[in-house]
């Protein structure tokens, strides 16, 4: 029952807003280019490069410290890659920290309904992460937030950085298994794999 309540708790905070906006009032142009990946023994894959008009996206200061909360983030993310239980739950605590402390002066985040709703939940969120001993709890909290950060960084953007939307294509993986990457790398966070070159495609390619 728990684990349901927690379940609706992330879908509502990650989700709907009555501020929500949609992608392409942010985006200045999308482009598709195919990049050759050898390695994976696959010829051509078309990624789409999507390039943000920075006037539609959240002051540069916002944006800086959205900056922060996404390298906390790939901390999460390299934590999963190796297996590292531990780290994880920690790293993921220090992000919930960070989203709370780091944003509690932003009108405009106090202004959104996901993030107020956050706020107010924060901590049966942050006992909820702390509780996931097991790492495959931890990747369900960690698809789960990097849907939320998804819509989050739509909205309000990075500033002068370029990310990676990475997608887990094995069959045994089920749901959406998505997260972001500072790099086109080969790191599976579903899978805590350093190198694949099976399962991983590269979704979007966001240029802020």
């Amino acid at each position: 029952m728990k684990k349901i309540v927690f379940n609706i708790l992330i879908f509502i905070l990650f989700t709907g807003s009555l501020h929500a906006v949609s992608q392409d009032s942010q985006v200045d142009t999308i482009l598709s280019r195919d990049s050759l990946h050898i390695k994976s023994g696959k010829n051509y894959i078309t990624e789409t490069v999507i390039i943000f008009n920075e006037s539609k996206l959240a002051p540069q200061n916002v944006r800086i410290i959205f900056n922060e909360l996404f390298r906390q983030y790939i901390a999460v993310k390299d934590a999963l890659v190796y297996n590292d239980s531990y780290n994880s739950v920690r790293n993921t605590l220090k992000l919930l920290d960070d989203m709370r402390s780091k944003t509690k002066d932003i009108e405009l985040l106090n202004k959104d309904d996901r993030w107020v709703f956050f706020i107010n939940n924060f901590d049966n969120i942050r006992k909820k992460a702390e509780s996931a001993k097991f790492i495959s709890e931890q990747r369900f909290l960690f698809n789960e937030i990097t849907n939320g950060l998804k819509d989050f960084i739509k909205h309000y953007g990075l500033y002068d950085k370029t990310i990676y939307l990475m997608k887990c294509t094995a069959v045994s993986q089920a749901g959406n298994t998505e997260w972001f990457s500072d790099s086109d790398d080969k790191k599976n966070p579903y899978l805590g794999l350093l190198n694949d070159t099976t399962n991983i495609q590269v979704k979007e390619v966001w240029k802020f």
